[in-house]
């Protein structure tokens, strides 16, 4: 049974891979840092590079099974790769994991709405709120996703640019050497925990059934993967050349290194705006990821319209952000344990493993 998703709206490669772009890079920017520093230390800005390699695994499979099935989103041709009994397995882990991801996502953005704007507002408020919002632009449509993106991500970008340029005076360049002074290994034990953020290109496999131009996706994709790689790497230089050591010990490096911003006593104190930007783009990811989870959902329980769960799924989300990640201590305990291990093998690798039956069926 195929499900509503209104054909008639259509959106284009180029605003695909822009709205990609804001879904992976805002959230790897703030937590990606800390993480990997534990294990790469000062060569841990060169781990983005490594795990863009499960990026380019991941565009591949998607853009070539969505080439045998234009029409299908994952949990669609799954069952007609792998039988319907598997296809269900497979998108029921996949639909769970997503789950996951929307609400460590959730979680993070009432959390820095609660630290930053909102301190006295109950939890509850600031991510019900923001629930109803994401409802509304979800049952209108990928076009309005779409154009959300189309609209903020550029000033998201500028956002970006203009922290690296004003922490420059701030940068101490022997926080970065030596090189590579223990070899490449660690750099690549620290790509363990990047791994996932690339791993979420899988999300381009609902909506390439909306595109008007699949032809160009490709391009447009790997150009956002580009995007994602380069602004993970110069986000994690210059907090490591502004922080140092101090970047292993800090739950959200970027946010502290801006507050070294000192422009002749006329320009400090700017975290609060990057913080805006930066919920400006959580605002995107946090959309991106409800509409892949009604949509999968919807598809896998064989309903005809997604539109009606759209709520009932948000309202859930927002309920086990608030019970199943109290603070930031579990966040990081799931995030270390779980995302690093599971991310990759059902973002990257099963949907290799897809690919390689259809091609046995299908030919290339």
């Amino acid at each position: 049974m195929e499900i509503n998703l209104n054909r008639s709206e259509k959106i284009s490669s180029f605003q695909l891979g822009i709205l990609i772009y804001a879904a992976i890079a805002v959230t790897a920017i703030l937590y990606l840092p800390a993480s990997s520093y534990s294990s790469a230390e000062r060569d841990f800005w060169f781990s983005p590079i490594i795990s863009s390699l499960f990026g380019i695994l991941t565009i591949f499979s998607v853009t070539k099974l969505g080439s045998y099935y234009p029409h299908d989103t994952l949990i669609q041709y799954s069952g007609k790769i792998i039988g319907k009994i598997a296809g269900k397995i497979w998108g029921a882990l996949f639909l769970i994991y997503t789950l996951s991801i929307a609400i460590q996502v959730t979680w993070q953005y009432g959390e820095f709405v609660n630290a930053y704007f909102l301190p006295r507002t109950p939890r509850v408020v600031v991510l019900g709120s923001m629930a109803f919002i994401c409802a509304y632009a979800i049952r209108q449509g990928v076009e309005v996703i779409a154009r959300l993106a189309q609209i903020l991500t550029p000033i998201i970008i500028l956002a970006f640019i203009f922290v690296f340029i004003l922490l420059l005076p701030d940068v101490d360049l022997n926080h970065i050497q030596p090189i590579f002074g223990n070899g490449l290994l660690p750099a690549i034990k620290g790509s363990f925990f990047s791994n996932l953020w690339f791993g979420e290109f899988i999300v381009l496999a609902f909506f390439l059934p909306s595109l008007k131009d699949q032809k160009n996706i490709k391009k447009w994709s790997f150009i956002s993967l580009l995007l994602v790689t380069m602004t993970m790497v110069l986000m994690n230089i210059i907090a490591l050349l502004a922080l140092g050591n101090s970047t292993g010990e800090l739950n959200a490096p970027l946010i502290n290194a801006v507050q070294y911003i000192d422009i002749g006593n006329f320009l400090s104190h700017i975290e609060a705006v990057v913080m805006a930007f930066w919920i400006a783009g959580a605002f995107i990811k946090i959309n991106v990821f409800y509409y892949v989870l009604t949509v999968g959902t919807s598809q896998w329980l064989n309903l005809t319209d997604y539109r009606p769960i759209v709520i009932p799924i948000l309202f859930l989300n927002v309920l086990l952000a608030i019970w199943f990640v109290p603070n930031v201590s579990a966040y990081q305990v799931f995030m270390h344990t779980i995302d690093g291990i599971v991310g990759p093998i059902i973002y990257t690798f099963l949907p290799l493993f897809l690919l390689f039956i259809a091609f046995i069926r299908k030919g290339w």
